[in-house]
């Protein structure tokens, strides 16, 4: 007999049946947690240990290529070449995963946040992106926010570096803003770029999903959104994107404001 039939029949306290409810769901969010830490703590163990193999592969390619050099013919220097560029794209896959399971698995430190001296760090990391490829970065009013530090720098460079990245034809044009609304910051990120197909708005956050392959000039493994998203969420926040193919895009993300 379920708790609703005992209710109904008198047979039981109902203080008593809503206690060892709350008292089963807290142990189940305890149980929850657990399983989620171990599961980021296996993860970091894992992608951190496949580091070291990694790099003998990828240097022992690079040693056969350089000491046998003029012994090898033009099928065995291109097997060489396709290998080596195999072992970095796993590097790429690796390290990507390694920050993606550090953002559960560390300790983060929330304190005020200048948003603008977060964006002007991110400007001098990607300064050299910037500058080759003409963009012109508008900034508006940038608040202070109740959030990590180190999350938003991420935050805030995987934004940037995409809309430098899926730039169109024209010269980028970038503009990064805030609006206070309903107790949240809206911090929005918006280019003139290639845009996004609005069928492809929620895949677009997922782990190792990219809707533009290296081959046509997009280098990426498919995690940077996927950290804009968790980041968001460790904020009690959400990140929405707001686009069309052709036509450009703009991601929001939204921070609960400190009460």
């Amino acid at each position: 007999m379920s708790n609703r039939q005992f209710l109904h029949t008198g047979l039981v306290d109902t203080s008593t049946v809503l206690k060892d409810t709350g008292d089963e769901l807290i142990l189940l969010q305890e149980q929850l947690a657990n399983l989620v830490k171990e599961t980021n703590q296996f993860t970091y163990i894992i992608t951190h240990d496949l580091q070291a193999p990694l790099r003998m592969v990828t240097g022992f390619l690079e040693l056969l290529e350089r000491r046998y050099a003029d012994k090898l013919d033009a099928g065995a220097k291109q097997y060489i070449e396709y290998s080596v560029k195999g072992a970095n794209r796993m590097k790429s896959l690796i390290f990507d995963l390694l920050e993606y399971s550090r953002l559960s698995s560390v300790k983060h430190e929330f304190d005020v946040v200048d948003m603008r001296e977060v964006l002007e760090e991110v400007i001098g990391k990607l300064s050299v992106d910037i500058s080759s490829s003409g963009a012109d970065v508008i900034i508006g009013a940038l608040p202070g926010v109740w959030a990590d530090r180190k999350m938003m720098v991420q935050l805030l460079t995987h934004l940037l570096d995409n809309a430098i990245k899926f730039r169109s034809a024209d010269r980028p044009v970038i503009h990064i803003d805030a609006a206070r609304q309903n107790h949240q910051w809206q911090i929005s990120i918006s280019d003139n770029g290639i845009g996004i197909d609005p069928a492809f708005h929620e895949r677009i956050f997922d782990i190792f999903k990219q809707l533009h392959p290296e081959e046509a000039g997009y280098k990426g493994t498919g995690t940077g959104l996927t950290v804009c998203k968790k980041i968001a969420e460790l904020h009690d926040g959400r990140i929405d994107v707001f686009s069309e193919a052709g036509r450009g895009s703009m991601f929001v993300v939204s921070i609960p404001e400190k009460i």
